[in-house]
């Protein structure tokens, strides 16, 4: 599901669950328990496989589970979240494919996001099949994305080219796929160099979302209620069937 090496103290972690890294709640909480703190690494890279850096949380499954079932995905969803954001120490995207709703949330999670140059497409879509985006991942596309590009990504479901994507700021630069993963783990370990005033500055640039997010401890039960508005599942069931027709 994950594969993990150590690298001069910076934790490499390649996504391999399906052929497009989709989420369930045991995939998320695999992510979540691999950015626990450790003394055996200061910094993380973290990368999808094959065409995908992840196509974010299965649809098709969710749309047929229970309530419990649909809570028990978003609690992963926000605690993964969460947990990469928050790392104390320099993490960075590796983002070799497509990242799309929650798989592009993942990416903006992290502190710096280098793409590989090629065919595939990064966006959020949530507002798309009729739901909010939470007030967790509008944290997340706040501290990524420059103000002006902030509602065209978070409201129009719109999907980018890696070169968009860096002009509207969800990646910081595009790489060749040769060097991409090399790059990344030069710059973590670049960044760890001087470990302690990164994480104070960190922390200082987190302190407005993390007060934020604070105030909304209720919005996973206000999601999950959205999820299941009749006018949503008309809409998450339109999806499903595009995803099974194509």
């Amino acid at each position: 599901m994950i594969e993990t090496e150590i690298r001069n103290r910076i934790k490499l972690l390649k996504m391999r669950r399906d052929k497009a890294n989709t989420m369930d709640a045991p995939f998320l909480q695999r992510i979540a328990e691999e950015f626990e703190q450790s003394a055996n690494f200061e910094g993380v890279v973290l990368t999808g496989h094959g065409r995908f850096f992840s196509a974010g949380l299965n649809l098709v499954d969710l749309y047929h589970g229970t309530r419990e079932d649909v809570k028990s995905v978003f609690t992963a969803l926000a605690t993964a979240l969460n947990s990469v954001m928050t790392f104390p120490g320099p993490v960075i995207a590796v983002v070799n494919g497509h990242a799309v709703a929650g798989g592009c949330l993942l990416a903006l999670c992290c502190d710096y996001r280098m793409g590989v140059a090629g065919n595939y497409k990064m966006g959020i879509n949530e507002l798309a099949i009729g739901l909010d985006l939470p007030p967790l991942g509008l944290a997340v596309v706040r501290r990524s994305v420059a103000t002006n590009q902030l509602f065209d990504i978070a409201s129009l479901g719109k999907f980018y080219t890696p070169e968009e994507g860096v002009s509207v700021g969800l990646l910081n630069e595009l790489a060749d796929a040769g060097s991409a993963l090399e790059l990344a783990l030069s710059k973590a370990e670049a960044m760890a160099a001087s470990l302690a005033p990164f994480q104070r500055l960190k922390e200082r640039m987190l302190r407005p979302e993390a007060e934020l997010l604070a105030k909304e401890s209720g919005s996973v039960v206000e999601f999950v209620d959205q999820w299941f508005a009749p006018e949503t599942q008309a809409k998450i069931k339109e999806s499903v069937a595009r995803l099974k027709g194509s």
